[in-house]
């Protein structure tokens, strides 16, 4: 129930709908993986043979689901052909109501899994699930990584957006492939697992999985910065080789210095541009050659800079400070501050009241 209400809850999201979206599909493509384990362990199968076959299975959904959410998260246009990956969970589907509704009463049905489905079938559907899910998980995690360096090098409140909870459901995924392979290829390969024996494996993954939702619920309440198509700013690159980064460097701290563009809170490398009449992959250049930072690391600099500054009045409070320093949160404030300086901003307001 946890995991279908924030199944539900995430379907009406308005920001980041699509995305939003996808991660519904997958919690709700979950739970209806484990149902038979549900219902098995409840006993309906002796109650109701009957349901053998009922299309519960759609495995093939979890790891496309998951690709297409994180594409859409991070990047401006998902590329069209990843649509065709919900394909095997499409066949998948349509096979189990084949048999599920055509293959007669439940006498019929396990004549036809003892002879056909289960040496036939269900290894060719453990393979190809196994497949598409780790070539899912796996691109997932490299979008993931790519997204991070996007952030650090345009975005001036990096952290705020890091994908740190796609990388817990990343984890939560690894759990359910785990479960996946314990629950259909053990019975395949070696022993049948009775539906008591699979419970607690259930019973985790919806913890996890709620867990994952209510977090991705929390978190989508606004956009994530997009990482538009690559190749765009190609073009310009060999004009630019000759150029002294080093002296347009000096330039921009000069113009930074008068107009304090670093105290804009959520300030991005597309705004400074804007600021500075240039586009975003020269200013990007020249903070990255002519300075040796990213975007991030040099925003929070001057950031930093100006912070000390002003933490020499004793009576201006630390919230305040990091909110007029360009910083969004306290918390970010203080991981920043000590990061560079060695210090907190408590400690750093004392050791020079100190002297």
């Amino acid at each position: 129930m946890p995991v279908l209400l924030s199944a539900l809850i995430l379907l009406g999201q308005k920001t980041e709908a699509k995305a939003a979206r996808y991660l519904s599909l997958f919690l709700m493509a979950a739970v209806i993986v484990v149902i038979p384990q549900i219902i098995g362990f409840a006993g309906f199968y002796s109650v109701y043979p009957g349901l053998t076959f009922a299309p519960f299975s759609v495995e093939m959904f979890l790891g496309p689901l998951l690709l297409l959410h994180v594409y859409h998260l991070m990047y401006q246009a998902p590329p069209k052909h990843l649509k065709w990956l919900l394909i095997p969970g499409v066949v998948q589907v349509v096979y189990y109501l084949w048999a599920f509704t055509l293959l007669g009463d439940y006498k019929n049905k396990w004549a036809y899994n003892d002879a056909f489905h289960e040496p036939y079938v269900m290894p060719v559907e453990v393979v190809i699930g196994v497949g598409l899910f780790v070539y899912c998980w796996a691109k997932t995690y490299l979008l993931s990584r790519d997204y991070e360096k996007y952030l650090e090098n345009n975005q001036s409140v990096a952290s705020e957006f890091k994908p740190v909870w796609v990388y817990q459901l990343l984890i939560a995924s690894l759990v359910l492939l785990m479960f996946f392979i314990a629950v259909q290829v053990v019975p395949v390969f070696i022993t049948d697992m009775s539906y008591v024996e699979e419970y607690p494996l259930v019973v985790l993954m919806m913890a996890i999985l709620a867990w994952v939702g209510i977090d991705a619920i929390r978190k989508l309440q606004y956009r994530f910065p997009k990482i538009e198509s690559a190749g765009h700013a190609a073009e310009a690159a060999n004009a630019w080789q000759q150029k002294d980064w080093i002296d347009e460097a000096a330039e921009l701290e000069r113009q930074m210095a008068i107009e304090q563009w670093y105290l804009e809170p959520r300030l991005s490398l597309r705004q400074l541009a804007q600021h500075l009449g240039s586009n975003e992959s020269y200013v990007s250049r020249t903070i990255n050659q002519g300075i040796g930072l990213s975007f991030n690391q040099y925003i929070n600099q001057w950031r930093i800079k100006h912070a000390k500054t002003q933490l020499e009045q004793p009576h201006q409070s630390v919230l305040n400070l990091a909110l007029e320093s360009g910083f969004n949160s306290k918390a970010t404030f203080n991981r920043v501050f000590k990061k560079q300086v060695g210090l907190t901003p408590s400690q750093y307001r004392n050791k020079f009241n100190n002297h």
